[in-house]
């Protein structure tokens, strides 16, 4: 099926070193902090590429030394909760001493949200 702006929405075009960048940003978080998918794609200039921050991650190598694990969807929950990649983002935030709820939430998530200058 062709791309259809109607269908598929506004095409979201990242360019070269794009992942090279939302690891750099990724790896400013400090232990304890998190971000967002969103606060990731708006320091990077567009808000709109909040998916393709995810995919970048996604692409990580499993020995990565980027810190993945956080960054959080905007209402402050941990990736698919529920799911054996959640409950890995989970213990590894707790380790750095964040608060994950049961349910994946972020405690005090507003105060733990990571704000790039």
């Amino acid at each position: 099926m062709p791309y259809d702006p109607s269908r598929h929405g506004p095409r979201r075009i990242v360019g070269p070193g794009f992942h090279a960048q939302v690891h750099a940003l990724v790896r400013q978080v400090p232990p304890g902090a998190v971000t967002t998918y969103g606060d990731l794609a708006a320091a990077l200039g567009s808000r709109s590429v909040a998916r393709q921050v995810g995919w970048a991650l996604a692409a990580l190598p499993a020995a990565s030394d980027v810190p993945w694990h956080r960054v959080v969807d905007s209402r402050g929950f941990v990736a698919r909760p529920g799911t054996a990649a959640a409950r890995r983002q989970a213990r590894l935030l707790r380790s750095e001493g964040t608060l994950v709820a049961a349910n994946g939430r972020i405690g005090e998530f507003a105060r733990r949200r990571f704000a790039f200058n």
